[in-house]
């Protein structure tokens, strides 16, 4: 299995590795801190104050597609409909000479609350956009909102079919629900056996939906647990 390990800047000060410049975290190979998958922009594409340094590490970019409202992962109906689509479709217009002269690609990360949602939105963007340089990482827990765990398999099934074979990676974690300061609740990423991801049926799919080399992305936090949950 393919393992890469996400660090943030903070995480790699506390672990003592040295802090790389120009993102907000790298994705490492486990096991070999000069093998960079990607280098990580955290804030909201969409919002006034992106930037992405393009000599950051890796050869890809991993960002969010981002969102209408004030607050990155608040939710906001209008970043699903047009006004949402047509500022994420401007800003891929916009960055994707630059991503060219510099040889970069810039893989999303999808999100529920973003405007790539769900399965569905990541396919038909990675068919507007073939050819170009983006990507897209499959997310499994990132496109979740409480009320959908009640039917868990099934949406991890839809999501591992329609991207396992078109995704360049794969930001594996599991899934809890927490309350937000407003009171309302929202799924949150864990580490692997942490949350609600059913396991068996998680590893059926992987090993069904996944080319046998793509790397398998996790948080740092109880690498060794994760690793038995994977079975790795």
């Amino acid at each position: 299995m393919n393992i890469h390990v996400e660090y943030d800047a903070a995480t790699l000060v506390t672990l003592g590795l040295t802090p790389y410049p120009a993102c907000d975290g790298v994705i490492l190979k486990q096991g070999a801190p000069d093998s960079v998958l990607a280098s990580r922009v955290q804030s909201n594409p969409l919002a006034d104050g992106w930037l992405a340094d393009l000599t950051a590490p890796g050869r890809r970019i991993v960002c969010w597609s981002g969102t209408l409202a004030p607050e990155l992962f608040d939710a906001h109906p209008m970043t699903w409909l047009r006004p949402g689509r047509e500022a994420f479709a401007t800003f891929c217009d916009d960055i994707s000479e630059q991503l060219e002269k510099s040889g970069k690609r810039l893989c999303f990360h999808p999100h529920c609350r973003h405007v790539l949602s769900d399965p569905a939105s990541c396919v038909t963007f990675c068919n507007q956009r073939e050819g170009e340089p983006f990507e897209i990482a499959l997310a499994p827990a990132n496109l979740f909102e409480p009320v959908m765990l009640e039917d868990i398999e099934d949406h991890l099934t839809r999501a591992f079919e329609a991207l396992g074979s078109c995704c360049s990676m794969v930001m594996l974690s599991d899934v809890e629900v927490s309350d937000e300061q407003s009171g309302e609740e929202s799924c949150c990423a864990v580490p692997l056996g942490q949350g609600s991801m059913p396991r068996d049926h998680v590893r059926k799919l992987m090993e069904e939906c996944l080319p046998p080399d793509v790397p398998i992305v996790l948080m740092p936090q109880d690498m060794s647990a994760q690793l038995a949950w994977l079975g790795s």
